[in-house]
């Protein structure tokens, strides 16, 4: 069980750090990130728009996506690190940050929030933000 990183892309990232960041956010959870596992599979935005395309029907690029498994495997996020180093800038963040911020929206999604409302994307955002400062202040992730 835990957290299994497949890196499939070119761009260099801390992946101990990114997967720390995974059960992290599981335990902030209140899971236990022994007893269920899932994968986090870095791509490039050609990849992840087959992806989208294949599974979603979308035949653009997006930054993450999520798919849940079962009980004790949550299920598989892919992120384009591409993209998450595209996008950082504009909100000021580190490549390592806007990584992060992906995990946990993907972790997220995998235990069940969804954000196809205003409601639902803005709870989201608020425990997203919640679990990112958590790890800045116990200096499992550097701010910026």
């Amino acid at each position: 069980m835990g957290v299994s990183i497949l890196d499939q892309q070119k761009i260099k990232l801390p992946k101990r750090l990114i997967g720390r960041v995974a059960r992290e956010t599981l335990k902030y959870m209140g899971e236990d990130p022994k007893k269920r596992s899932l994968t986090l599979v870095l791509v490039d935005n050609d990849a992840i728009r087959d992806y989208n395309h294949r599974f979603r029907g979308e035949d653009a690029v997006t930054d993450v996506l999520a798919f849940p498994g079962d009980d004790k495997y949550l299920g598989d996020i892919i992120i384009s690190v591409e993209r998450a180093k595209e996008q950082a800038p504009s909100y000021g963040f580190t490549l390592e940050r806007e990584v992060a911020l992906l995990v946990i929206h993907g972790v997220l999604h995998l235990l069940g929030y969804r954000d196809y409302s205003s409601a639902e994307a803005k709870e989201m955002e608020e425990l997203q933000m919640g679990i990112l400062r958590n790890l800045e202040t116990r200096g499992i992730l550097p701010t910026s």
